[in-house]
């Protein structure tokens, strides 16, 4: 070693602990200061330059100290190596000038914009990240399918998680904006439709991403849409893609808007009937100009539009817009608000932020709303294809109804009529896939269930949830529903245990219904401990489903107070001994205390059990605790599995 680098070099960590409420003109720090202007390794060095920033030259700092900083923290030699933090540090420092500021975020990537900009980013640093991704963004570009394999600066930097309130303003503004797909010299109709649907594919996938990764800006996102071209996608992919990531206030607000839209629709059907029948476009216009006035430019435009149609087709179409509004709404946006028990977040049932309450209320009114419809439902043709979706909503409205009243069954059994016609009709190119076929009767014959239903009794004070004869009605039936719409079924059919062990089964299927839930329908069996030792002993057959249903059961049975230990033995091994106890990590004490209990001081017990075949799926899944415990302790051949021959 020659020159200043001749000095004994000392551990980073000895430095930085010696270093701690010292002045920059200390030995100790000048030392520091020395060994980062020296050729030692980069990670050394960070540590050391974050050291001296935030202490001893925490007001002031040298400038070969600050690009020092800059450099360890951008070009370390690997990802793990580099320090965001640093070179935030060192860009919000008081003594960083404006030109190595600019020269530092002109070097960086998106994905290193978006780290200096976080939400801890000091004033300072985020309004300069947001002026460069601004300056970087430009004007922004339509977007096309190819900008989700080739990402704008924008679209990198939201998809970094939480930002900074002006960085994420300045990415979510230079955000590609709404497709502008124009017809090509030479392009077909079908080929410009095609390439004008994936484009807003790309469009409402981006919007999605945003919102998944930006829950707490929701609100602020929908404030900053309206009026622009992502206010109807903003708001139909938080209603339809992510309700359940949606704070109950902005659902209930969101949904209100939806419902909002169907006015529009009754008048396109009432000025399009008046069309049909005769009557001139503007008397059409001038009988409906006060409603008219009510409506958005938009939809203005399009009730205009249609009247002007000479086309059968069109009009006909309009004619029925509020049956297929509802159909689109109970398929797509609404979906998951009318069946909260099957949305997934993920590989997992998705954890509403809105109450159970909440979303029953919101069912309700769409069903309300739905049944509105039903008087301009009008059969497609008679060569029209059918599906599932073409009766869904007629089934999910008579489940959330408050009341199925006879106008609304009368409205319901043409529909009914019309769809088995079609499915007998056999016409060649009109009859769905098989397992599309099967869902279609299934939905008919829930639907035809329900409207055999009786009503209830006279002057009864109670919302009616029509789900058919309780001999009929199956746990999946049963999960699909909200907690009220269960108890007030189960009020219906008193003294039925046959029904309430269904019903405490669906509260494992469904993922959704809670420990209270259970408890309650469970205090209504005549012997519910019986009841609930041979509903588990017999799982596979009464439940039967995936691993996500063995798991719900095995935790309804474990949070009841005093479980009994034979009960605790019937449930399945590998549920039961992955269930948690009171703090995170532990096993629950009921089935360590049972496995203790069997298995006493043996060694031998201990480790054939450990080696016992049950498994997370499978038909080993469905092996009883008890059962191993009970082979391990005597040393005999495992059992099989319930249910194998």
């Amino acid at each position: 070693m020659t020159g200043q680098d001749s000095h004994c070099v000392l551990p980073s960590a000895f430095l930085i602990t010696a270093m701690t409420d010292r002045g920059p003109d200390d030995p100790v720090v000048r030392l520091a200061a020395q060994q980062v202007r020296s050729d030692q390794a980069r990670y050394d060095r960070s540590l050391l330059a974050d050291a001296l920033l935030a202490g001893p030259h925490a007001e002031a700092a040298p400038l070969w100290l600050l690009q020092v900083a800059v450099a360890a923290g951008l070009e370390a030699g690997t990802e793990a190596e580099r320090r965001p933090t640093l070179v935030a540090l060192a860009l919000g420092h008081p003594s960083c000038p404006l030109s190595l500021q600019e020269q530092t975020l002109k070097r960086c990537s998106a994905g290193q914009l978006a780290q200096l900009g976080n939400p801890l980013a000091a004033e300072r640093v985020a309004r300069a990240v947001a002026a460069e991704v601004r300056a970087r963004g430009g004007t922004p570009l339509p977007m096309t399918p190819r900008l989700l394999d080739e990402p704008t600066l924008a679209q990198t930097v939201v998809q970094h998680g939480p930002l900074h309130d002006l960085v994420f303003a300045a990415a979510r503004d230079t955000l590609p904006t709404a497709p502008d797909v124009e017809p090509g010299e030479g392009d077909d109709i079908d080929d410009w439709l095609k390439r004008h649907r994936q484009a807003y594919e790309a469009w409402e996938k981006m919007w999605r991403g945003v919102l998944e990764l930006h829950p707490s800006r929701h609100r602020q996102l929908v404030e900053w849409g309206d009026g622009t071209d992502a206010e109807r996608t903003i708001r139909n992919e938080l209603l339809g893609s992510l309700p359940w990531t949606v704070e109950p206030e902005l659902l209930v607000e969101l949904a209100s808007g939806d419902l909002g839209r169907f006015s529009s629709e009754v008048l396109v059907a009432q000025g399009c009937r008046m069309r049909r029948d005769g009557v001139d476009a503007q008397q059409v216009l001038d009988h409906f100009a006060a409603d008219l006035s009510a409506l958005t430019d938009e939809e203005q435009v399009r009730f205009r539009h249609l009247l002007d149609r000479r086309s059968t087709t069109l009009i006909d179409m309009g004619c029925r817009a509020p049956a297929a509004w509802v159909q689109r709404a109970a398929s797509g946006t609404w979906r998951h608000i009318l069946n909260p028990t099957q949305a997934r977040g993920g590989y997992r049932s998705a954890h509403w932020r809105a109450p159970a309450s909440t979303l029953a209320d919101l069912a309700a009114r769409f069903a309300e709303t739905a049944a509105q419809a039903l008087s301009f439902w009008e059969p497609d043709g008679r060569y029209a294809a059918i599906g599932p979706d073409d009766v869904a909503w007629v089934r999910d409205m008579m489940l959330h109804l408050p009341t199925v009243t006879e106008d609304v069954k009368a409205g319901v059994r043409p529909i009914v009529r019309h769809a088995r016609g079609q499915l007998s009709a056999r016409h060649p190119g009109l009859q769905p896939r098989y397992d599309r076929l099967r869902e279609l009767e299934e939905i008919l014959d829930t639907i035809e269930r329900i409207l055999a239903d009786p009503p209830p009794a006279v002057g009864a004070d109670r919302r009616r949830s029509a789900l058919g004869s309780p001999d009929e009605v199956t746990v999946r039936g049963l999960a699909g529903v909200q907690a009220q719409a269960l108890s007030e079924y189960l009020d219906r059919h008193p003294g039925d245990d046959a029904l309430v062990e269904k019903a405490l089964l669906a509260c494992a299927a469904s993922g959704y219904l809670s420990d209270d839930v259970f408890e309650k329908v469970l205090r209504r069996h005549g012997s519910s401990n019986e009841a609930l030792l041979r509903l588990t002993e017999g799982l596979r057959t009464n439940l039967g489903g995936g691993p996500s249903w063995r798991e719900a059961w095995t935790r309804l049975i474990l949070a009841r107070p005093d479980t009994e230990r034979q009960l605790v033995r019937a449930l399945p091994a590998w549920s039961a001994l992955r269930a948690r106890g009171g703090s995170h990590g532990s096993a629950h004490p009921a089935v360590v205390s049972v496995v203790r209990e069997a298995l006493g001081a043996d060694q031998e017990a201990w480790d054939r059990f450990a080696n016992c075949p049950a498994t997370y799926s499978g038909p080993t899944a469905w092996l009883r605790l008890g059962d191993l415990l009970d082979a391990a302790a005597a040393g005999t051949p495992w059992p099989k599995a319930p249910g194998s021959r």
